[in-house]
């Protein structure tokens, strides 16, 4: 393998996927240091600072790259030991796209990359077939990767149009920025859990139960103030398992060993060893526990208040009451569902929160929370 002093790797990283980091690992194994440009490009679908920021995180300097699981090896997966310097930069304009643009389309580009470099460049990596072009305007050597997209068959613009399909190819920081964390939430009897779990089951990712259920089943319906700062703890645990690796281990409990084992069934090979699951249903939150040691106790621990603002949530489907009441043991109040439905918005709105109201019997109820969250991910690289 042939070593240089410094590498060059060009990009849109629109988004930073799979390709890019097998891209950017060559050059990080033959070169000592090398320079990233993210391409600053007009009517950006998404903003440079965004992009740039996702290539730094992925490759820190100095970039460490961790041994590959057996599934990323050869798919831009972490390759070992210690890479070389890996330096992110951004021309200060946008530059000409195509050749056809301008007659001075290498002129403009050589000149802005002489002048942002700040060394020479022994060898452009590149995919695509400007590379050859471009590394004979540095006066560089061309390293072509991949260029048949054999090893990683994605582009970015099919990640664009499509991105739970592709979700599998994008960057590990990538997955974990643009993942939306969902809150079923609003009054007893209003289908929560039944909703949770049917949007987990149809796009095939994890979900948390209402911990408050475990508790109240344990004392057969009989619980007490106390009991409430245990419900939210729990709770928020159980969401932080969800948001991290160790959901997917030995520390989850037995009830999320059990959804993730149904949900990695029905995945596609791909996507059941994804590092970051596009989405998290998660049934109920603090805030409705904050409104029910109210409702029984007439007060409420402070706990509860830190643990509401430690949640975070990308969105809250508010169900409303239009569902008829279905008696069990973790249910109180029939006759007060409207009056608790204002109050659940009421807290919403005061906190700022993004919410749809979401209504329906029978299957319109899915439906319309499955249009919600189309929405929510259609405008995932904008928000």
């Amino acid at each position: 393998m042939k070593h240089y002093r410094t590498g060059f790797v060009l990009g849109k990283f629109c988004p930073l996927h799979r390709g890019h980091m097998l891209l950017i690992q060559r050059a990080l194994d033959e070169c000592d240091t090398v320079y990233i440009v993210v391409d600053n490009i007009m009517d950006e679908v998404i903003p440079v600072q965004r992009r740039m920021q996702w290539v730094r995180q992925q490759y820190p300097t100095p970039c460490r790259r961790l041994p590959p699981r057996p599934s990323e090896r050869g798919l831009g997966g972490e390759a070992g030991g210690l890479g070389g310097e890996a330096l992110v930069l951004t021309q200060p304009h946008p530059l000409p796209q195509d050749p056809s643009e301008t007659p001075r389309f290498w002129d403009i580009w050589r000149e802005t990359l002489l002048h942002l470099l700040p060394r020479h460049i022994d060898a452009v990596f590149a995919s695509e077939q400007y590379g050859k072009r471009l590394a004979k305007e540095l006066s560089a050597e061309c390293v072509m990767v991949d260029p048949d997209r054999q090893a990683v068959p994605v582009s970015a613009t099919r990640i664009r149009e499509d991105l739970l399909g592709q979700w599998h190819y994008l960057a590990p920081v990538v997955q974990r920025d643009l993942r939306k964390t969902i809150c079923v939430y609003g009054p007893e009897s209003t289908g929560k859990s039944t909703l949770t779990r049917q949007l987990a089951e149809y796009y095939h990712v994890p979900y948390v139960e209402e911990y408050a259920k475990h508790i109240i089943d344990s004392k057969h319906g009989d619980i007490c103030f106390e009991d409430m700062e245990t419900i939210v703890k729990g709770h928020h645990e159980a969401i932080e398992r969800s948001l991290t690796s160790q959901f997917f281990a030995s520390k989850a409990t037995k009830v999320e060993r059990s959804v993730l084992s149904s949900l990695q069934a029905k995945r596609p090979r791909s996507s059941a060893q994804l590092d970051t699951p596009p989405l998290l249903f998660v049934d109920t939150d603090a805030i409705i526990s904050k409104l029910w040691s109210n409702e029984l106790f007439g007060k409420e621990s402070p706990v509860i208040e830190e643990f509401i603002a430690r949640q975070k949530f990308d969105h809250y489907l508010l169900l409303d009451v239009d569902l008829p009441w279905v008696n069990d043991i973790h249910r109180y109040r029939p006759n007060e569902r409207e009056a608790f439905f204002r109050m659940c918005e009421e807290q919403l709105v005061e906190r700022k929160k993004s919410y749809t109201i979401i209504r329906g019997v029978n299957g319109q109820r899915f439906e319309n929370a499955k249009k919600t969250i189309e929405k929510l991910i259609s405008s995932a690289f904008l928000s």
